[in-house]
């Protein structure tokens, strides 16, 4: 919340900051409505100008072809696959992970610690990963966007060390009445960590929705691809192959314009939906008042 200044100074301070923030507001989010704006444009205004800030008429007919190819449907089925089961599965093993080492006591707790720290400086790299990757008979396989992504360095830390500014005296109090680590790691630990585990979550999803890289490497049949990578496939390899066929062989350049801009939404949408739904556990503080001392 912006605090106002009586005096003349603090008031010009405030016109300019407000003007400032329209006009970084208004360059963040004019790409996102060019597109929108684009994907909706008939062919007669979207041949007249490239400008287009708010165009007179509107057109489906793009996101009506790009839900009626099998293609773009199987993409957003297995992105939406391996969004949620990639999400959920690095979530458990990187705070199954962290956990532990905010205990004193594990036993070579800071070898461990030094051990995972050291792979995310280093790494085999991209040939010896791509022979691991095939021995063990991922290569063609949605588990390549999964399994081998199941531990994020950068997360754990994070978690970790929201898992350590969690009060000791509600495990102590937990173990008292006889419950086991896993237990409190299940039921206190987990729970109070809505927020840390949200906002990784987020983080998490995002990659796993935009990933193109791996399957660029990995994934050879088509039928596998997620919807990034389609749209990568039809914006930087201008592959017009979606807009040659059916009814639409006439309007072939206006529908490759439409059709990227339509994919594009089409791949931004989904997260634009669930981003609300998660940025309240950003500032949420489930820690204030359950601890009384």
């Amino acid at each position: 919340m912006m605090v106002r200044s009586s005096s003349v100074a603090g008031k010009i301070f405030d016109v300019l900051n407000i003007i400032f923030l329209i006009v970084m507001a208004f360059i963040m989010l004019y790409p996102f409505w060019h597109v929108l704006v684009g994907s909706v444009l008939p062919y007669e205004e979207a041949i007249k100008t490239r400008f287009n800030f708010f165009p007179r008429n509107f057109s489906f007919e793009a996101y009506k072809y790009v839900f009626s190819k099998k293609t773009i449907l199987m993409s957003v089925i297995v992105s939406v696959f391996v969004t949620v089961a990639g999400t959920l599965y690095q979530l458990f093993v990187t705070a199954i992970a962290a956990y532990p080492l905010t205990k004193q006591d594990l036993p070579g707790r800071s070898a461990i610690f030094l051990f995972i720290i050291f792979t995310m400086f280093f790494g085999g790299g991209l040939i010896p990963y791509y022979l691991l990757i095939k021995s063990l008979g991922m290569v063609n396989s949605l588990a390549v966007m999964i399994i081998p992504a199941a531990f994020s360095t950068f997360n754990m830390i994070v978690l970790k060390t929201f898992f350590q500014n969690i009060p000791v005296d509600l495990e102590e109090s937990a173990k008292i009445d006889g419950a086991g680590y896993m237990r409190v790691f299940f039921q206190i630990i987990l729970p109070l960590s809505v927020p840390a585990l949200a906002t990784i979550a987020l983080f998490i999803a995002v990659g796993q929705w935009n990933n193109w890289y791996v399957p660029m490497l990995f994934l050879n049949d088509k039928d596998l691809w997620p919807l990034a990578m389609v749209l990568r496939d039809v914006l930087i390899n201008n592959n017009m192959e979606l807009t040659r066929s059916g009814s639409f062989v006439s309007k072939e350049f206006m529908l490759g314009d439409t059709i990227k801009n339509a994919i594009v939404m089409v791949s931004v949408i989904p997260i634009i939906i669930v981003y609300p739904f998660i940025q309240k556990h950003f500032v949420k503080g489930v820690m204030i008042g359950s601890i009384k001392s």
